[in-house]
């Protein structure tokens, strides 16, 4: 989302509108300062979105691990079918989930944006 995405919300009736871009200012300034950039990513509204509209995503199976401690802590780790052990890892005997891993990002915000403006 553009700073000129936020100012079409700003000036639309969407109640919802509003109150995001009272909340994202923070977000905004954040990655203008940290970045140097002049928007933000939606990571959270497009994993709700997946709920509203899978179709929206691809998918793959996969072993999914977060790493819980130590200068990597919160990296996710996947492991798919393509990688092949012959002995027993830390990934043997953990589920398989469907994992996204591709997203129609201009059909995400789309639906983004058309949601709250109508809001």
């Amino acid at each position: 989302m553009t700073d000129a995405d936020r100012d079409k919300l700003v000036c639309s009736n969407g109640k919802h509108a509003q109150y995001l871009c009272k909340i994202l200012e923070v977000y905004f300034s954040y990655h203008h300062d940290a970045y140097n950039t002049k928007g933000v990513y939606l990571h959270d509204p497009t994993a709700l979105l997946v709920a509203v509209n899978p179709s929206l995503f691809t998918y793959m199976e996969a072993v999914i691990r977060v790493q819980t401690s130590g200068i990597t802590r919160g990296l996710t780790l996947l492991y798919n079918k393509q990688k092949r052990f012959a002995e027993i890892t830390e990934w043997s005997d953990k589920p398989w989930v469907k994992v996204a891993v591709t997203v129609d990002a201009p059909a995400v915000y789309k639906l983004f944006m058309d949601r709250l403006m109508d809001s």
